[in-house]
């Protein structure tokens, strides 16, 4: 019995679903349409959609009998699951549009090929060892030890990286002469070669140091990039991204100390991390489609149960898990710290009990968390490691003096010093824009 792909997505950006425009192609009478599927993994299916006179969808390869004239092929993306982060394919039609003649077949092969992104944990590589990314098949990370990254090298921009639905890589620029943002396509990571980037941009008057900390896609593709020394975000629409150019921000969001972190919750809503005034700051969906915005929920994490002490912990990077738990680290401490989904409403300022206070050794680098498949959280380690604290391990408190020992540790044979862990696709159930279904 065949294994039901996991998804099927249409995507724009592999193929034009529109119709071909009517011209002295006949309408009358009837022909076939022969599509055959190529590329998916065994026992796996994926789905295309025929657009002409009629509309259908097709599961499997067949012949079907329809209506002549103009018509198109559409597939899309078919991901297949894995425990730690799932593979995609993205489809290729060798007939996508076509004039289907009375009485004619018309062959189409539908084509799926592996997204290059996909099925691995992707890491910047912050000092020492080899290339300024490095990738790690999911199969090299299910039990401890040293591997060798499957794909490594020198892009030009790394510092912080999201993912857009189709597995192009977007980074943050490395230095003041880099792009402020650089997108890589997915097919370049193919390659051992490095690929270049095809689109480039830039905000205007960003031109201090460093120029940006964080990057996040909303639900709608716009991106939302966080500047560390003009302590603002901005928000580039997705209409911006298509090409490479100077974004005027459509939206500026001022006020901050500092920015560390960016993430969207389940309802679109914003959240920013201000680690110099220890808050978590929520900018509300609707907010956002305006010129400007406030923060409707400010909330500080306490560092103790203690109700003498006051004190908040500092939050840094921050993601959000499938119960929409917002979790973020403390970089002075060593801890990564979960704040629960009901305090993360209602309006105002507020100081919020952490769900669990989790204690790291001294020798680890907090710098980014990703949830994976089966809900465990990857954080950088101690040089040149990754490690992951398994859904267990995330329920339980720990102190500095007996701190959590990973339930997996990764060394990179040729990596440094690991900073911004991203998986593509997103876990299921994640409010990440790049999280397919």
């Amino acid at each position: 019995m065949k294994t039901p792909a996991l998804l099927v997505i249409s995507s724009a950006l592999l193929l034009c679903a529109c119709p071909p425009p009517p011209g002295a192609c006949a309408t009358t009478g009837t022909g076939s349409i022969a599509v055959t599927f190529a590329g998916l993994p065994a026992g796996t299916d994926g789905t295309v959609t025929l657009m002409g006179p009629t509309s259908q969808t097709l599961t499997m390869g067949q012949t079907v009998m329809v209506g002549a004239g103009t018509w198109a092929v559409a597939g899309g993306l078919v991901t297949v699951s894995d425990p730690l982060v799932r593979s995609v394919y993205a489809a290729r039609v060798s007939a996508p549009n076509f004039c289907l003649v009375k009485d004619a077949t018309q062959a189409v092969t539908v084509t799926w090929t592996k997204v290059a992104t996909s099925n691995r944990l992707w890491v910047g590589n912050g000092s020492g060892g080899m290339g300024s990314t490095h990738a790690f098949d999911s199969a090299s990370l299910a039990t401890t030890g040293t591997v060798a990254s499957s794909w490594n090298a020198n892009l030009v921009a790394s510092a912080s990286t999201a993912f857009d639905k189709e597995g192009n890589l977007w980074a943050l620029g490395n230095t003041t002469v880099d792009p402020l943002i650089a997108r890589f396509p997915a097919e370049g990571f193919a390659t051992p070669a490095a690929p270049m980037a095809d689109r480039r941009i830039d905000v205007p008057g960003v031109n201090c140091f460093p120029r940006a900390s964080a990057l996040a896609f909303d639900r709608s593709g716009n991106l939302f990039v966080g500047s560390s020394c003009k302590r603002e975000v901005y928000k580039l629409p997705a209409a911006s991204l298509e090409g490479s150019s100077t974004v005027t921000p459509s939206l500026t969001l001022t006020g901050f100390m500092a920015v560390s972190g960016l993430a969207f919750d389940k309802d679109g809503n914003l959240w920013v991390s201000d680690g110099s005034t220890d808050e978590l700051l929520r900018y509300d969906a609707a907010s956002l489609e305006g010129t400007s915005a406030t923060a409707t929920r400010r909330l500080k994490a306490r560092k103790s149960d203690q109700p003498a002490d006051p004190s908040a912990l500092k939050p840094d990077t921050l993601a959000f898990d499938k119960d929409g738990n917002l979790w973020s680290s403390d970089f002075g401490l060593n801890l990564v710290f979960a704040v629960p989904a009901a305090e993360l409403t209602g309006t105002g300022p507020r100081s919020a009990t952490p769900l669990v206070r989790i204690s790291i050794s001294v020798s680890a680098v907090l710098e980014g968390l990703a949830f994976d498949e089966g809900g465990g959280l990857w954080l950088p380690y101690s040089a040149g490691a990754l490690a992951r604290l398994s859904p267990a391990q995330l329920t339980v408190s720990t102190g500095s003096g007996a701190p959590t020992v990973p339930d997996t540790i990764i060394t990179g044979s040729s990596l440094g010093s690991a900073q911004g862990p991203a998986f593509y696709p997103g876990a299921k159930g994640t409010p990440l824009f790049h999280a397919l279904p």
